[in-house]
């Protein structure tokens, strides 16, 4: 291949991804799925791949066209690009949208899927049987459309995501080897703050599952995020007890509020008893209701490895020193269906201890930046 000149941060991301996508090889195919407002970003990626001699299509969804189209059909009529099956194998790469995505607020939750998902499960069957890699890239998810709603400084924002995205899969496979190597010994995590999370579980007996940003689909794993850093450790089914309190913010772009602050959590018997937000719980409330009293339990507790996130929306629990619960309707599975609800309770500077000795105490993050 020809020496790397030096490059733009869209270079140097495009880098890091297809390094992700494993061994391309000369004339194999990939998939780069972009929105317009990440052509910058998507672009890039055609070029790399084009240099390691693979064979880049790149698919855009035209943002103007799509809300053009849905003014003249009506917003329920409108859907996505579905992508092409996964059948030709090689490497699938996604950047999110839309940017203008506050159009679209007021769609119920089937009506949100039904326009903008982009992979069935036929689509994913095929990808498992072609051993596809698929990656999403987040850097396109901080835009100022975004920030603005959430009321954090886009250019730290995307900076931020950049950073993390650059870190080598590798690095964070060293922090994760001695989290997984304890979590397969223990049989009871308790997870504690002085904010008042007193939280008590039993891990489920099976591997925990750990996500560096690099698909393996020889292990069945064709998705993967950048960027990445998350150990998930699946909890075994009604025994969970006690209060789980948030001392992160949860972001949902498609919620009315967006953010929801001070999520305080109270389980019995592995399930959600009852629940509190100090402001913009109103989503979680009205999502709930749609399950049923009773029907939402813990399911994993997630474990952050990614040295770079302190405060990125959506991102948050991947941050080193964060510890996440996954409240949902689901077990965890790797390139499952999205469950019909699912909620990750972030918490910064928790202390667990693993079969009664502590175990990890507080790792402190940065300070978000405001807009």
């Amino acid at each position: 291949m020809p020496r790397r000149p030096p490059g733009r941060p869209e270079d140097a991301l495009a880098r890091a991804v297809l390094d992700r996508c494993g061994p391309l090889g000369r004339g194999r195919p990939v998939t780069i799925e972009t929105w317009s407002h990440a052509l910058p970003w998507a672009r890039a990626l055609v070029v790399e791949a084009r240099r390691r001699g693979a064979l880049p299509v790149l698919l855009v969804e035209d943002e103007r066209a799509f809300f053009r189209s849905l003014g003249a059909l009506g917003r329920r009529s409108g859907r996505v690009l579905r992508s092409p099956p996964a059948d030709g194998g090689g490497a699938r790469i996604y950047l999110d949208g839309p940017e203008e995505f506050p159009r679209l607020l007021g769609l119920s939750p089937p009506d949100l899927d039904g326009t903008l998902a982009r992979h069935d499960r036929a689509w994913w069957a095929s990808a498992r049987r072609a051993r596809t890699r698929a990656l999403r890239v987040a850097i396109g998810d901080a835009t100022p459309t975004a920030a603005d709603r959430f009321r954090v400084d886009r250019a730290s924002w995307e900076a931020e995501l950049l950073r993390a995205s650059l870190l080598e899969p590798r690095r964070l496979e060293a922090r994760a080897r001695p989290l997984v190597r304890r979590l397969v010994r223990t049989r009871r995590v308790r997870v504690h703050h002085p904010n008042g999370t007193d939280f008590v579980a039993e891990l489920a007996r099976r591997r925990p599952l750990v996500d560096v940003g690099r698909p393996d689909p020889v292990r069945g794993t064709v998705w993967g995020r950048v960027p990445a850093g998350l150990v998930i450790a699946p909890l075994r089914p009604g025994r969970a007890e006690g209060t789980w309190e948030t001392n992160r913010p949860a972001y949902d772009r498609f919620a009315t509020p967006p953010v929801a602050l001070g999520g305080r959590f109270e389980l019995g018997a592995g399930r959600l008893r009852e629940f509190s937000f100090d402001r913009g719980g109103g989503p979680f409330a009205a999502a709930y209701a749609r399950q049923g009293r009773g029907s939402v339990r813990a399911i994993a507790l997630t474990f952050g490895l990614n040295p770079a996130i302190s405060f990125a929306p959506e991102s948050q629990e991947l941050g080193a020193g964060t510890v996440g619960l996954l409240l949902g309707t689901a077990g965890v599975r790797p390139d499952a269906a999205r469950p019909r609800f699912a909620f990750l309770a972030a918490l910064a500077e928790a202390s667990v201890d693993a079969d009664g000795r502590r175990w990890i105490g507080p790792e402190r993050p940065r300070r978000s930046p405001r807009a």
